[in-house]
């Protein structure tokens, strides 16, 4: 190869220390970037954990209200506090005093109304799967009461996961004292019958049966029944296999003046009622 004179020689060291220089500075900057994506977020403030003590304490009484239990005192010395170690116990005693009341609301629920939860899940889990359980809980107490779903309310999503859990754990108990205050107006109305027709329930089938015999639902109404005690059911829902609970029992319970339990006669019998 021939000789490079001497000035194009140094120009090309001048070049090849540019590059040197240059890749080194971004790799740098890449350096700098990446420490910058890692670094651990930054501790939450005073007013952050306050809003959080608020919530946990919020849903506590909510679902209290649902269970029909006495509401945890407070003196609320935790938003007038600035130590972060006495906020994070405040945060985690109202959180157990939640999952606590959120347990004998869905007890009070489950015993009044012979319906199916999820099961709670532990307390050390994973923010991802509490709010799973919290969206299942919340839509299947909404089947439950008022009946319906929307696809919007459904798929709902806060800001951040964290925002998103609060948002479902709000509205799961705020689900809980609907169902709960649903279920104290049907005792009203239904009265001793209530009993006697989850009785009946236990020996005709699911609340959700539809096995094709021209029978649905857990009191395994006809369709003729359906239509003449419970027309607006069939009109919003269809078929009693696909009504809540609640409105089985309150169909079953216009029929009782006029009917009685001749409905069910082997299951009446079966319960002592006829």
């Amino acid at each position: 190869m021939r000789n490079l004179p001497l000035r194009g020689l140094g120009r090309a060291r001048a070049v090849l220390a540019a590059i040197v220089i240059l890749g080194g500075s971004a790799a740098a900057l890449a350096a700098v970037a990446h420490a910058q994506q890692t670094v651990r977020p930054a501790d939450p403030s005073v007013t952050e954990l306050r809003t959080l003590a608020d919530h946990y304490r919020r849903v506590t009484w909510e679902f209290q209200r649902a269970a029909d239990s006495r509401r945890t005192a407070t003196s609320f010395s935790y938003r007038r506090s600035s130590d972060l170690a006495y906020l994070r116990w405040t945060i985690d005693s109202w959180t157990r005093r939640a999952y606590l009341a959120r347990d004998l609301a869905l007890h009070s629920i489950r015993r009044k109304l012979a319906v199916r939860l999820p099961a709670p899940p532990g307390l050390r889990i994973s923010r991802a799967r509490e709010m799973r359980y919290s969206r299942r809980l919340t839509l299947a107490l909404r089947r439950i009461y008022p009946g319906r779903v929307t696809r919007q309310f459904a798929s709902a999503r806060a800001r951040s996961d964290r925002a998103t859990l609060r948002l479902w754990q709000e509205r799961e108990a705020a689900a809980a004292l609907l169902v709960a205050r649903n279920a104290v107006r049907q005792a009203r109305v239904v009265g001793w019958l209530n009993d006697a027709f989850l009785c009946i329930h236990r020996f005709e089938g699911a609340w959700t049966s539809n096995t094709g015999n021209g029978y649905y639902g857990g009191l395994q109404m006809d369709r003729r029944f359906m239509v003449t005690y419970g027309r607006e059911f069939v009109g919003r829902w269809g078929t009693a296999d696909n009504w809540p609970v609640w409105a089985q029992l309150e169909t079953a319970a216009r029929a009782y003046p006029n009917r009685g339990f001749s409905p069910w006669p082997n299951t009446a019998r079966a319960c002592g009622l006829i």
